[in-house]
């Protein structure tokens, strides 16, 4: 049987018990919408045509390294009903991390 929470099935996390996901690497980073609702925008002619909410979730997709320290975005793509990107951890050698999660950058 399947796990639920708050009488819901869920799907079980795919990370690694033990992997630090604060450590340099590349992550590829899928958020879906709620019930997969397309507020991000619509397909037209085979490009994607942001709302005005896509439009905000672009802004703050790419604002990610101004609150992270070491951190950049590679690619990325705003769909209408979720967001695929990649994100680049690159800390100095002598950096380490705190609690298993990155240290924020300057306020």
């Amino acid at each position: 049987m399947k796990p639920k929470f708050k009488d819901k099935y869920r799907v079980e996390s795919i990370r690694l018990p033990n992997r630090d996901y604060a450590a340099n690497g590349l992550y590829f980073v899928t958020i879906c919408t709620r019930d997969r609702t397309c507020f991000f925008g619509d397909v037209s002619d085979g490009k994607v045509d942001l709302s005005e909410i896509g439009q905000i979730a672009q802004l703050y997709w790419a604002e990610i390294p101004n609150h992270f320290e070491y951190t950049y975005i590679d690619v990325y793509v705003i769909m209408p009903n979720h967001v695929h990107g990649i994100v680049v951890i690159d800390k100095p050698h002598n950096v380490e991390t705190r609690h298993g999660a990155s240290g924020h950058g300057a306020s």
